[in-house]
């Protein structure tokens, strides 16, 4: 599975100049058709919000197809696995990648994103808005293309802040109306997708602090067999994958955004020592933390 940065997203084919700010909060029109690494399974180390503005598409996320169509505003986080299996040649995304160490983007994000709404996209990545909620989001996404490019205001940061949360919250505040505890197809949940839910707010609110199978296991009260049995069916992967997957989303972040040295990043995400969190991000991008973050032009911009 390929695994994407907000680097690689921007590299992308699109016909109009991404809004970029340090790498870290971009807003870009892509045209997807014909992109074959798209069609491969592949994650995305960012939060990325999605509105279709042309055409359709099928994609498949979790194991789930949809259909993805103008109106349609898919929100994924970093452990989500896609695939895009079909696309008319006139389909259009209007994309915003966030990194996704949440608390650096807006004072707000990271209390949204542990909410049952915005966990429950999840399982169900797809809204579809109305005509006033589509201008709203428009409008908002328009905002945020604003503040990146106010490169001579000396209050930049701050602005772009204010208008990330005014996104989030406006895009909360539609979620209240649409989302139900039920599936895409109306039908109620069956058990595994009950306790799917119950694992992955379990997961969301310990992954920091608790890395193995078996935390999760005792405090769900079911064998660690049962739990991977679920996660395989309903996320395409197995608990240790998941876990390792948001541990290394944001030990990335953390490492290339915050002020924080390697030890301390090592210790928030209670890992044993500093050679063992070293070992763990050398495993999965080839460098050391030190090297991965001396490799990064924009550390601590936010």
């Amino acid at each position: 599975m390929n695994r994407f940065s907000i680097k690689d997203m921007i590299k992308m084919p699109h016909n109009e100049p991404a809004a970029i700010y340090k790498d870290q909060i971009v807003v870009v029109n892509a045209y997807l058709y014909g992109i074959e690494t798209v069609k491969n399974l592949f994650a995305i180390d960012a939060f990325a919000i999605g509105y279709i503005l042309e055409g359709y598409s099928l994609f498949e996320f979790n194991n789930d197809r949809y259909r993805l169509e103008p109106g349609n505003v898919f929100i994924l986080a970093p452990t989500h696995t896609c695939r895009m299996t079909e696309c008319s040649e006139n389909y259009k995304v209007r994309l915003l990648l966030l990194d996704s160490n949440g608390h650096n983007l807006s004072v707000h994000l990271n209390y949204i994103v542990k909410s049952e709404r915005w966990i429950q996209t999840y399982f169900n990545p797809i809204l579809k808005l109305n005509a006033n909620e589509t201008k709203i989001m428009n409008d908002c996404m328009d905002r945020i293309v604003e503040q990146i490019n106010r490169t001579d205001s000396p209050n930049q940061i701050a602005f772009l802040r204010l208008a990330t949360t005014w996104h989030h919250v406006e895009l909360d505040n539609i979620m209240q109306e649409h989302m139900k505890d039920t599936t895409d197809t109306g039908k109620p949940l069956t058990r595994q997708q009950i306790l799917a839910r119950q694992l992955y707010r379990l997961i969301i609110n310990n992954y920091r602090k608790e890395h193995h199978v078996m935390f999760y296991s005792e405090q769900m009260c079911l064998t660690p067999q049962y739990l991977n049995q679920i996660t395989n069916n309903i996320f395409g992967k197995t608990l240790s994958a998941i876990i390792s997957d948001l541990l290394f989303s944001t030990a990335r972040s953390m490492i290339l955004a915050s002020e924080k040295s390697i030890q301390e990043i090592a210790d928030e995400l209670n890992f044993p020592d500093q050679a063992s969190f070293s070992k763990f991000i050398k495993k999965t991008t080839g460098v050391s933390p030190k090297n991965l973050r001396k490799m990064n032009p924009h550390q601590k911009t936010i």
